[in-house]
């Protein structure tokens, strides 16, 4: 769950849009939408109430501030596109992953140097980076995770104002030779289908997406989950009409997701998608 899925639960009408939530202000008597929210910082318009969201959140959840750290949350992007468009920022990203490729990404997700070379995935400044492709094979976003050494709060990022609703396909040519499409909840998950040779997808904005963003697809679309989110798949299911279903997947125990089971439990995996 994103840092915005968890302030949107915490305030009064609030609306997710492509990148930042509006709601009321929980600082003064609002009587519209006046807080605009962030993935790093938050202000309101009308009494101009600011500072991080993390500040926000846990304000929200009743809790004490933490104790001051130098450490802040930022959106690397934001930093990377001062200076550089977003094909060269990931570029530059999947340069170092070539040169130096990520011990952790290999032995602790199970996803081979191959698989990143191939799909462009990257590692800069403490971020894993995922370029989004239309199908013409156009970078069109970018989506980052925090690695292992990245003491952030936000485990994944988007770019600035991108879409909400943009979806992450590994391969859109294995997409469009797929009967079935695969939907996931999280990138590492379609990553991983996608080495098992699946036509996959993964939402960027977790599990709240607005089910046009699948009209383009017009194949029967498997939802796969992560553990305790079936709830969220069925809503956006109940959308599709025949293209749509959730698989029932049975977890082990110490598993919660796709990519957790690839690891633990390769054959288990496999068995359950039929490959």
């Amino acid at each position: 769950m994103s840092i915005l899925d968890e302030v949107i639960e915490c305030v009064e009408y609030g609306q997710k849009y492509n990148n930042y939530i509006a709601a009321k202000c929980p600082f003064h008597d609002d009587s519209r939408p006046s807080l605009i929210v962030h993935e790093d910082y938050y202000k309101c318009l009308a009494c101009n109430a600011h500072g991080t969201t993390e500040k926000l959140l846990r304000r929200l959840q009743g809790l004490p501030p933490k104790p001051l750290s130098n450490e802040r949350f930022f959106n690397p992007f934001t930093k990377w596109m001062k200076t550089q468009t977003l094909s060269a920022a990931l570029k530059i990203a999947w340069q170092t992953m070539n040169e130096h490729p990520s011990v952790n990404m290999r032995d602790k997700r199970g996803i081979t140097n191959q698989t990143c070379r191939d799909l462009g995935i990257g590692h800069r400044d403490g971020w894993y980076t995922f370029p989004i492709r239309d199908k013409c094979r156009k970078i069109v976003g970018g989506v980052a995770r925090a690695d292992q050494t990245n003491p952030t709060t936000a485990k994944y990022v988007t770019i600035s104002g991108q879409d909400s609703n943009l979806l992450y396909v590994p391969s859109w040519e294995l997409v469009e030779r797929s009967a079935i499409v695969y939907v996931v909840f999280g990138i590492l998950d379609a990553v991983t289908l996608y080495q098992l040779g699946c036509g996959a997808i993964s939402t960027t904005g977790g599990k709240r997406v607005d089910p046009t963003a699948f009209d383009g697809i017009r194949k029967r679309l498997i939802f796969i989950p992560d553990f305790g989110e079936e709830d969220a798949a069925w809503d956006i299911v109940k959308h599709l009409d025949w293209r749509g279903k959730v698989a029932q997947c049975h977890y082990p125990e110490d598993s919660k997701d796709i990519n957790d089971m690839w690891v633990k439990h390769p054959e288990m995996l496999k068995s359950s998608i039929g490959v």
